[in-house]
């Protein structure tokens, strides 16, 4: 069933929302930015560059990033970096909320920081203007091939002599989407599922 900005705007607004903020002193904000497409709500999604000294390296995403001294809150952060990855500028008057934070892993192991997913909604579909040093792609996935069950799959990951098969979905083009972004398009789900009355 199709997912409207009304659908997503109340369920942001329903049940407690994870906050994390009083737990660590370093924090990123992601954006999944919304905009409705022939009746169908759409997010976007980036590629990330191929870089050595990124944890997330070639990982499917969400534009944003890392709180730094001139950013005057982790929303402005979001702002800033959006503009930088992928040359949006978000008015934040589209923000309509937020998802749960969470902790930021790598290869399974917890680190001292947390995200916190912002949720805008768009009138329209910006023009995208990626910075290749951070971005390969970019691609809008609509909500309802997120939910179809259908694209479900596992992505094989091994750490150390573990071999894990972690849920995740496969995308139109062959990409997965695993791991925190998964994690964050999962909580939406929930929210959708469990307060959506």
């Amino acid at each position: 069933m199709s997912k409207t900005k009304s659908d997503i705007e109340k369920v942001l607004t329903q049940g407690p929302r994870t906050d994390l903020s009083k737990d660590f002193s370093r924090a990123s904000g992601v954006a999944l930015l919304l905009c409705e497409e022939a009746g169908h709500l759409e997010v976007l999604f980036i590629k990330r560059a191929l870089n050595p000294s990124d944890n997330w390296s070639g990982h499917l995403a969400f534009p944003g990033g890392k709180k730094d001294e001139t950013d005057a809150s982790l929303l402005d952060a979001c702002v800033r970096e959006v503009r930088e990855e992928v040359g949006v500028i978000l008015d934040q008057s589209c923000l309509i909320g937020s998802l749960d934070d969470l902790q930021a892993r790598k290869r399974g192991n917890l680190l001292e920081f947390y995200i916190q997913p912002f949720v805008f909604y768009l009138p329209q579909k910006p023009k995208l203007i990626p910075d290749p040093k951070e971005v390969e792609r970019t691609l809008w996935v609509s909500l309802d091939y997120l939910l179809n069950v259908a694209n479900r799959t596992e992505y094989k990951f091994q750490r150390d002599n573990m071999k894990l098969a972690l849920p995740a979905i496969q995308f139109p083009d062959g990409d997965v989407l695993w791991g925190l972004t998964y994690m964050m398009i999962q909580n939406l789900f929930w929210k959708i599922q469990n307060y959506r009355q």
